[in-house]
């Protein structure tokens, strides 16, 4: 089967021998040489982009064609990004890798690039559940290893989560979709410090706020990594475990299937922590901690009493204190009562004696 590329075509499956589609009469063999073997995703008109399987003279590829126009710039930073990384954990792109095409008037912008073979960690969770320390550790330095080289190149994903990670069939995990990647520039960071609007990137449970509002920094990666760890641990999807009211931390320690050591629970801690100046400063940080697991580092942000204990506290010392100084006024009572009853007591003898018998002598 073959797939005709023209996302306007009412029929798009032909049979393999046709060169051209039966149905709009465009050319199957998409620039001489890559022909579209199967969708990798539900074909939907609304859809911004298209993925399909292809195969490039005998190798199997990956094919990405965006449809809307205003889209272009970020898809052509997900292609220099891809051309210019030269990491495992990445998908390869050749420098004929991206182009665009004129079909019916309309164009189509198109990147090749390497297929990753496996599962995604979404799909892969779903079928055999939470992971234990040990893979966590594991796949957790495999991809901070990768954010490293990324990062390094001034670049930040800022969409990660499970579905965005592929687990090969070798064990090694690889970061897909580069659609959101965002330069470090001067003058991305300029709008951020200026607080002027930047295209955000939003997947709820996996995106700090400061993302959501447009500024996202490098550190919003390692927030990301993070929910998606928690995910992994406990086989709940961050957007339903609850957050604490006071801090703003996720509360999932108590819902991890198998035991972790202090020191990766809190390092998780420390990388979902809402503030981005509160998480680790950089990639090696991160790498150092797991490496050296005895290292407990405390979280920045102590967690705070919850707003009602305080508040019972308060009123219980409001309510001591009012006891101890009634107990005073009452003890100052009795003293002034006390001295009273000494001071009367020989006012009454002398009245007593002035008041006895008169002598009947002169």
């Amino acid at each position: 089967m073959t797939y005709c590329i023209n996302p306007r075509c009412g029929h798009r499956d032909n049979p393999d021998e046709l060169s051209h589609c039966k149905s709009c009469h465009t050319p199957l063999l998409v620039e001489g040489r890559y022909r579209l073997i199967r969708p990798l995703r539900e074909l939907d008109e609304w859809e911004p982009s298209e993925v399909f399987e292809i195969d490039d003279q005998g190798q199997t590829k990956v094919l990405k064609v965006l449809k809307k126009k205003i889209l272009q710039p970020l898809f052509e930073r997900e292609a220099a990004t891809l051309q210019k990384l030269n990491h495992s954990g990445i998908p390869q792109v050749e420098p004929d890798g991206y182009f665009s095409l004129e079909i019916e008037g309309r164009e189509l912008y198109c990147l090749v690039m390497e297929s990753i073979e496996g599962i995604n960690l979404d799909d892969w969770l779903q079928q055999y559940g939470p992971i234990n320390q040990a893979k966590a550790r594991d796949w957790m330095k495999q991809l901070v290893e990768l954010l490293a080289q990324l990062h390094r190149e001034e670049l930040f994903h800022r969409d990660i989560k499970l579905s965005n990670i592929m687990l090969r069939p070798t064990g090694q995990l690889a970061l897909v979709d580069f659609g959101t990647v965002r330069p470090m520039t001067s003058t991305y960071f300029a709008k951020v410090a200026g607080q002027r609007d930047i295209t955000s990137v939003v997947s709820p449970g996996y995106t700090p706020l400061e993302q959501i509002n447009g500024r996202a920094v490098p550190q919003s990666d390692f927030y990301a990594l993070g929910r998606s760890f928690v995910y992994l641990l406990t086989g709940q999807h961050p957007i339903d475990l609850p957050e604490d009211d006071t801090t703003g931390q996720l509360t999932w320690r108590d819902q991890v299937v198998q035991s972790i050591d202090i020191g990766l629970a809190q390092l998780l801690d420390d990388m979902m922590a809402p503030f981005p100046g509160q998480r680790p400063l950089n990639a090696e940080v991160l790498l150092s901690r797991l490496v050296n697991p005895q290292v407990v580092q405390p979280s920045r942000q102590k967690k705070q009493p919850p707003l009602n204990w305080l508040l019972a506290a308060n009123l219980g010392l409001l309510l001591l204190q009012l006891f101890v100084g009634w107990q005073w006024w009452m003890a100052r009572q009795r003293l002034a009562d006390q001295s009273l009853n000494l001071l009367a007591r020989p006012t009454e003898v002398s009245l007593l004696s002035q008041s006895g018998p008169v002598s009947s002598q002169p």
